[in-house]
């Protein structure tokens, strides 16, 4: 592999081990890892590490601007023996080294939403330096590096010329990997890569990537993640999931995570949680949004007002169409908003519902009220899960406003609230059934 200006790949495995001389022809150990300037998107060389010794070893830091040539069989230094200095080992966990922080370990793939193994490194060389270009997870990546790959390649050519194991390389382009490298120091991942990449991801597939970590990186993650991320991430896994990611939080942090999910989400969790805990958690919350919490967790889980949400938007019949347009476009939601609206007096008493369409299709200087469908279908918050199933499948509704006895409006149920409490049911019936079953 001769240094000229032709581009070309090497596997890092092909590094790792080579001889590495001095300027004077001494040999002065062998390569051992590199470490990489994260800042860019295909991070390059900055760092050699040379290692010596067996039973004792040592190891040196040279700057990647001191290789004069990297070779097939050797890397030859600018510098002379006498100018590298040894120390008893080289453990900066501030720095991202290949071998140490990339090789083996689990990384996020965010274009195909998996976690993966990397199994070696594709680099590119480039004027001396050496650039990520894609991390390798395939089989034949951990036969190249236990030293096997030309004898497992004979044998697989022989027994079948057209492998997939010979033919395809299973490689994954750097800019879609997310490095899970922690420091434990900082408990910080040093690789924020962008964030949109997170956010491209669907929710569910971004719960299923963060439970396939092991519980140290996912809280890592979870840390190195923005709020709305966050939010997406903990609505998306299992209670026990939740909890541990909680208990790891600061309390603060932990208290935004919670503001920042839908109502009848945190209900849900902080009704799972002790009482002592749960208790703990809305003392630190703001007291608007405490209150709106405490008075969700006093209705039975199974009912109407256990399963509602207060993420909605109302607007008195005097309204206008293009007020509340604009009161819509400025509203954050937490979750995509279920794209209805609802009418009330000046007791928040519910008269009637429309949806976006309609108020868009509406002239600006109608009152929202002339766009409310003729009639409204509701429950009450002592409704059943059961009442509350029959409603929305009837009448096709994937929302339904929830009103109490005086019929001032509180809140609204979506089919996923349904659905999910419906298959909780089942599931519980079905573990029931299935002990009865076995002994017939």
């Amino acid at each position: 592999m001769e240094n000229n200006n032709k581009r070309m790949f090497v596997y890092f495995s092909q590094l790792m081990g080579l001889p590495v001389f001095g300027r004077d022809g001494a040999k002065i150990g062998i390569f051992y890892d590199c470490i990489v300037k994260p800042t860019q998107v295909y991070p390059q060389s900055s760092h050699l590490i040379i290692r010596k010794g067996f039973f004792r070893r040592k190891y040196a830091l040279v700057n990647w601007q001191d290789i004069e040539e990297i070779a097939e069989d050797s890397l030859k230094l600018k510098l002379e023996q006498s100018k590298i200095t040894f120390k008893g080992k080289h453990n900066n966990k501030e720095e991202l080294a290949l071998r140490r922080d990339i090789l083996d370990q689990q990384v996020v793939d965010t274009y195909n939403h998996k976690v993966i193994r990397v199994n070696d490194i594709h680099l590119l060389e480039v004027d001396h330096c050496l650039m990520i270009a894609h991390v390798d997870i395939s089989l034949r990546g951990l036969i190249r590096r236990l030293g096997l790959e030309k004898i497992i390649d004979f044998c697989v050519g022989v027994m079948n010329k057209n492998s997939d194991y010979v033919k395809t390389e299973h490689l994954i382009s750097w800019k879609h990997i997310q490095p899970l490298s922690v420091n434990p120091v900082s408990m910080t991942i040093k690789i924020d890569l962008p964030q949109k990449q997170f956010n491209n991801i669907p929710a569910a597939d971004l719960g299923e990537i963060f439970l396939d970590l092991n519980m140290q990186h996912q809280v890592i993650l979870f840390k190195s993640l923005d709020l709305a991320t966050r939010a997406r991430i903990f609505i998306n896994i299992d209670f026990n999931a939740q909890k541990y990611l909680i208990e790891e939080l600061e309390p603060k942090e932990a208290v935004e995570m919670l503001n920042s999910i839908p109502t009848d989400e945190a209900t849900d969790f902080l009704d799972k949680l002790p009482q002592e805990m749960s208790e703990r958690f809305l003392s630190l919350m703001e007291s608007k949004q405490s209150k709106k919490l405490s008075e969700l967790l006093g209705y039975s889980s199974d009912s109407a007002g256990g399963l509602m949400t207060t993420e909605y938007m109302a607007f008195t019949k005097e309204t206008t169409v293009e007020s509340a347009l604009k009161q819509i476009r400025e509203r954050i939601f937490k979750v995509e908003p279920a794209q209805f609206v609802y009418i009330v007096d000046e007791g928040h008493h519910l008269i009637g519902a429309t949806n976006f369409r309609r108020l868009m299709l509406s002239a600006p200087t109608d009152l929202v009220q002339n766009a409310a469908f003729p009639k409204i279908k509701f429950v009450h918050l002592e409704s059943s899960v059961k009442e509350v199933a029959y409603l929305m499948e009837k009448y096709k509704y994937y929302v339904i406003p929830v009103v109490d006895k005086e019929n001032v409006l509180k809140g609204i149920i979506t089919v996923d609230d349904i659905l999910s409490q419906v298959i909780s049911i089942a599931w519980r019936r079905l573990k029931k059934i299935k002990p009865k079953l076995h002994k017939t």
